[in-house]
């Protein structure tokens, strides 16, 4: 199976990305890797994803981007989509909705 995950750098996307690797599915994450927290703990998990057994290939892509979103699926044959990518903290969320 070939499934995209947006938020694939995140605390869930990551776990979720493991466990499809894990199970032997292909797996292509998104993520804007912006800088709310760390980035340099999203790109570790990148790094684990990469290194994980299994089919992984991150994109830095927002998905507010639609014409990048847009030649994402031109290019790939997804089985599933799992939308997870989120702006973290609900402050932030309230002054830029």
């Amino acid at each position: 199976m070939k499934v995209l995950i947006t938020g694939a750098a995140g605390f869930i996307g990551y776990t979720l990305a493991k466990r499809l690797l894990a199970r032997g599915d292909d797996v292509v994450g998104i993520d804007n890797l912006n800088d709310y927290y760390d980035v340099s703990l999203k790109q570790a998990r990148l790094s684990a994803l990469e290194d994980a057994r299994g089919s992984f290939v991150f994109h830095k892509l927002d998905i507010t981007d639609r014409a990048g979103v847009e030649k994402l699926f031109k290019k790939n044959d997804f089985n599933r989509v799992m939308h997870l990518a989120a702006q973290a903290g609900v402050r932030y969320s309230l002054q830029n909705p």
